[in-house]
């Protein structure tokens, strides 16, 4: 039976677990736009499941958002019995949590903001960090997945990957580094509170669109606060991402020791990521072009002993080594 007016949810199609018995129905969209069960309740993903999916090239599934929860719970199984699973391909691993992490990311900056989903967010940076720290190439297979395409919520998968990576290489304990994995996921949820056109614009901001898109850190926080986020250091780090050490960033100009450290970190990780991502109004540059703008144009605005130890962790050598 299809199902055209219904309320889904997208989900990745890379978390399915073969053989897990679904209890909830999975729909793909066919070519009309009509919505089909892929899965019926109570059915197995089988090998004839894996058929239709390949004979019918689906590359997005979807449930109905009643079960989100339940498929949240069904993945978060999946993804740790993967993750203690010596022989699966540490870049089989990254593929999922990144898919997982950018589609609840995009659920966030889509939908409404609610406990459930940071409690998500919480549990995937957990698997990643646990990944990081204990399997040899985690660093370079988690870059090896970040994206070149630049979507808001894309943009803040990849700024929270360099982050976590830079911190492991910086040592910081494993506690703290959720904290910077968190507020480097999170830097830009404001954003949802910002027109479309101004977010998505094709081309430079006006001025005053520009005095609009600089509340964002602060619409960040106050997102967070409002579902009870009180930890200050996280909600510092959101809101100064875009300060810099010369006093000529926002929202508030501060200079500096005045910036909180995990921001100054994060800071790099995003110019870092705006200027390696292709944009429509513009070409992705190379890891050394970028680096190299923002060693020789920014070395006012960057804390220059964090950027040279970033340019250091970015080198090919490094990522392979740092186990």
């Amino acid at each position: 039976m299809p199902y055209k007016k219904v309320k889904l949810n997208h989900i990745s199609l890379k978390a399915l677990e073969v053989g897990h018995i679904y209890k909830y129905p999975i729909f793909y969209q066919d070519g009309e736009g009509i919505f089909v069960k892929l899965i019926e309740i109570n059915e197995s993903f089988s090998s004839r499941i894996t058929d239709t999916i390949n004979q019918k090239k689906i590359k997005d599934v979807y449930v109905l958002t009643k079960d989100y929860q339940n498929y949240e719970l069904d993945t978060q199984q999946y993804l740790a019995m993967l993750i203690k699973k010596e022989d699966t391909p540490i870049s089989l691993k990254f593929e999922i949590v990144q898919d997982l992490t950018a589609e609840t990311m995009n659920n966030l900056f889509h939908g409404e903001v609610d406990t459930q989903m940071l409690k998500s967010v919480n549990v995937l940076l957990d698997d990643t960090i646990d990944m990081i720290l204990h399997e040899k190439s985690a660093i370079k297979a988690m870059l090896d997945v970040t994206s070149y395409d630049y979507y808001t919520y894309t943009h803040c998968v990849n700024v929270s990957l360099y982050t976590l990576g830079f911190g492991a290489y910086l040592n910081i304990e494993k506690e703290k580094l959720l904290l910077l994995g968190k507020a480097a996921l999170l830097h830009d949820l404001g954003k949802k509170d910002i027109p479309n056109e101004i977010v998505n614009k094709n081309g430079a901001l006006t001025e005053d669109e520009f005095k609009i898109m600089q509340q964002h850190p602060s619409f960040s926080v106050n997102i967070l606060k409002q579902m009870g986020e009180t930890n200050h250091i996280l909600l510092d780090t959101i809101e100064q991402h875009h300060e810099k050490l010369n006093g000529t960033g926002y929202p508030y100009g501060l200079k500096k020791d005045e910036i909180n450290s995990f921001a100054q970190i994060v800071a790099i990780a995003d110019i870092f990521d705006a200027l390696t991502t292709k944009r429509s109004y513009k070409n992705a540059l190379k890891t050394f072009e970028a680096l190299d703008i923002m060693h020789n144009e920014m070395k006012d605005e960057l804390n220059v002993t964090l950027l040279n130890e970033f340019i250091t962790f970015m080198s090919e050598k490094t990522i392979k080594s740092i186990h």
